[in-house]
């Protein structure tokens, strides 16, 4: 990991992700009675468990632009400090969560793939996008993740803090010794 990378990600305190396209792939179906139903990738779910386990003094908060049960329930499963299932104005979410957890932009990172997260991309220390984003929010990111939305991009960011927070083979070994 290149020294800007690190130095912006050892700063952060809040990872804020988007739903749709980051979490999942951005695909949906509908049950039979109408519920809207969403793939999520096991390896982002673990990384934020790792994330809790460790301890890191890293919050962690959803803001999506559709409504979905399912997103509330796994985020309940996952144990995500703050969820904001439906907000289309993101930026209202993120100011609200800034002043929450007392917070400067530089301590927050956020993971986004579509025009209306460009407003957050904006203003946090570190904004994250995926690869298959429209071409235009790269101009928006600082890093762009090696692997799509909901195929485990999350995770790959997840590692990457955890890694800026210190020795990461010594942070996993503190992990599996709890885990024995």
């Amino acid at each position: 990991m290149d020294k800007k990378l690190k130095d912006s990600l050892s700063k952060i305190k809040l990872l804020i992700c988007d739903i749709d396209g980051v979490l999942t792939d951005g695909s949906f179906t509908k049950s039979t009675s109408g519920e809207e139903l969403r793939s999520f990738n096991a390896l982002d779910g673990v990384g934020f468990v790792v994330l809790r386990l460790l301890d890191l003094n890293v919050k962690t908060a959803w803001i999506t632009g559709r409504e979905s049960i399912t997103t509330t329930q796994r985020a309940e499963e996952l144990q995500i400090d703050d969820v904001y299932n439906g907000v289309i104005r993101k930026i209202d979410a993120y100011i609200e969560l800034k002043k929450k957890y007392g917070l400067s932009d530089s301590e927050i990172c956020f993971i986004g793939d579509d025009i209306i997260d460009i407003p957050i991309l904006e203003k946090v220390g570190l904004a994250v996008t995926v690869p298959n984003a429209p071409k235009y929010i790269s101009n928006y990111a600082h890093y762009t993740t090696a692997v799509e939305g909901g195929k485990g991009a999350v995770r790959e960011v997840i590692d990457l803090l955890i890694e800026s927070k210190g020795d990461f083979t010594k942070q996993l070994d503190k992990l599996l010794s709890d885990l024995r």
